[in-house]
Order: C-alpha cells, then structure tokens, then sequence
C-alpha cells in the first residue's frame, strides 16, 4: 500500500522562510492551534508543505525555545546524556526545556564530541537500540 503524499508539490516554495511567512505561520497557530499539518498551509494560506510549517515551528519559531550559547550545565548535561543514551537526540533533548534535538545534535558535533573524545567518554554501547527500557533504567540510577 501506497502513502499518500502530504501534500500537492506543484506551486510550492522551497528554501529559506520569508518573514512575512514566519509572521503567518505565527499568527495562525496563535489562533487554530497545530492539529493537523498536513492541511495548515492551505488553511493559514502558506505556500509550504506541511512537514516544512511543522519544522519551521518547532526548531525555530515556538515561543519556549532558548535562544544564544548553550550553559556550561547544558554541555555537561549533554556529556553526561550521550555517555548513557548515544546518538539518542530526541531523548536528550527532553531533559534540556527549550533546547530541540538539532540544536543539540548540532553543539555536539561542533564543540562537545571533541571534548568527550579528549576525555575519553564515549558510549558505552556503540549503535544500541533501547527498546526495552534500559536507559530510562540507567538514568533512575545515575540519580541514587
């Protein structure tokens, strides 16, 4: 079975966001909420697909997210996050409000993997899946 795409392609704007566009998006989401993706370009009269309005929202325009350098705490936050969960952004992202997981893949790979190399702390289990639970296991112990 075929997924439908989410959107029609013809007509639509590729590359960087005007800010007349932010402002829309803004705006509309301010107002309807962001229920469904797929049809609020056509609602808030976007020529955008709806995976780029949801992307566009959540690592740059959500009111809640931290702007500038990330914290010393933040760094060893991440440090600390990688050594148990790895590549796992997402998860480390929960644990640091107002930062998203780009950002944070993004800072580890420009300035704190050099660090953790030099420190040697790496993970310990290179490419695991956790899909039974052990990390949320891992960090209830790392707080006793």
């Amino acid at each position: 079975m075929v997924r439908a795409p989410c959107c029609e392609k013809m007509g639509l704007k590729k590359g960087p966001w005007t800010a007349e566009e932010d402002l829309i998006l803004i705006n509309y989401i301010k107002l309807h909420g962001h229920g469904n993706w797929r049809a609020l370009p056509k609602q808030a009269g976007l020529l955008r697909c709806g995976k780029s309005c949801r992307l566009r929202w959540i690592n740059y325009l959500r009111p809640d997210i931290k702007r500038g350098n990330f914290s010393r705490e933040e760094e060893d936050t991440i440090l600390k996050l990688h050594e148990m969960l790895g590549n796992r952004w997402s998860a480390i992202a929960a644990e640091l409000p107002g930062r998203t997981d780009n950002e944070i893949k993004n800072v580890w790979h420009t300035h704190l993997k050099k660090r953790a190399e030099k420190n040697h702390v790496t993970p310990e289990i290179k490419g695991f899946k956790d899909r039974s639970g052990v990390s949320r296991f891992i960090k209830s112990c790392s707080r006793i």
